[in-house]
Formats: structure tokens, C-alpha cells, sequence
């Protein structure tokens, strides 16, 4: 009989691998979302006053548009003192972001090596469980005395 605590857990790992897996999808299909521009069509938007808002986050940036619904990411350069004098130029308003490529390179890997690894453990606690459990195979049957099978004449 199985106890109901390694059903609890087992459940416990369907939903864990569940939750990473689709927290693995969603985090891939909201990077590609927005179209990324170079920085020298970025830079001539910007002098034009076109830009908005710009949210810079380490080496990236989210430009908002004044035409509403459009939004572009670019990768911008190491020292931004003249993007950052365009931009105050011309009013657009700007937000800086922590980076955090850090603690999202750890997530990242664990949300890509987790449902392996815990299918993985998955796949050796059943095997462990069908080498504890008796056989399952179907014997043969073979007559008893008295059913008229047996070749004892």
C-alpha cells in the first residue's frame, strides 16, 4: 500500500515541474515580444522626438513612443552620456532599472535544469518502486489434479 505522504510528494513534483515548466515559456515569449532597432535608428528617433520614455536596464533599453502601442528594445553602449543629454533634450522622460543579470542567470538555469533533474529523480524513484513491488508478470497456469488436464494417466 502506498502511503499517502510519497503520494502528497509525488503530486507535489507534478506541480513543481508544472509551475517551472510553463514559468520557462512565458519568461521566453516575453523577450521576443518587442522588436529590437539598432542604436544609430534609435539615436535619429530620439532627435527626431519621437521617444517618450526610455527605461535603461545595464546594457538594454525599452523605448516607448509617442505613437501610442509602439515599443522597441535596444542595446545601448557602455557610457550613455550622450544618449542620456538627447534624450533630456528633446523630454523624454527616463527610468533606470537594476540589472539584475545575476540572480536572472541562476533563475534561468534553474528554471531550464529543474524539470530535468526532477524527471530525472522521478524516473529512478519509479524504477526503485517496480524492483520493491512483486512481479507482476502473468505465470502459467498449469492444471491442477482432478480438472482431467493432468498427463498423469
Amino acid at each position: 500500500m502506498v502511503s499517502p505522504i510519497k503520494t502528497i510528494v509525488f503530486w507535489l513534483v507534478i506541480g513543481l515541474s508544472a509551475l517551472l515548466l510553463w514559468q520557462v515559456v512565458k519568461s521566453g515569449s516575453q523577450s521576443t515580444a518587442l522588436p529590437e532597432i539598432s542604436y544609430s535608428q534609435f539615436m535619429s528617433d530620439v532627435e527626431a522626438g519621437d521617444v517618450a520614455r526610455v527605461t535603461i536596464s545595464g546594457d538594454r533599453a525599452r523605448a516607448e513612443y509617442r505613437t501610442p502601442g509602439k515599443t522597441v528594445r535596444v542595446v545601448v553602449p557602455q557610457s550613455q552620456n550622450a544618449m542620456l543629454e538627447a534624450l533630456r533634450s528633446k523630454g523624454a522622460e527616463i527610468w533606470f532599472k537594476d540589472s539584475g543579470n545575476e540572480s536572472s542567470t541562476s533563475l534561468q538555469l534553474l528554471g531550464t535544469w529543474a524539470p530535468l533533474i526532477l524527471l530525472g529523480l522521478l524516473w529512478l524513484y519509479m524504477m526503485r518502486q517496480m524492483r520493491k513491488s512483486p512481479s507482476t508478470r502473468p505465470r502459467a497456469i498449469s492444471p491442477g489434479p482432478g480438472t482431467g488436464l493432468d498427463n498423469s494417466v
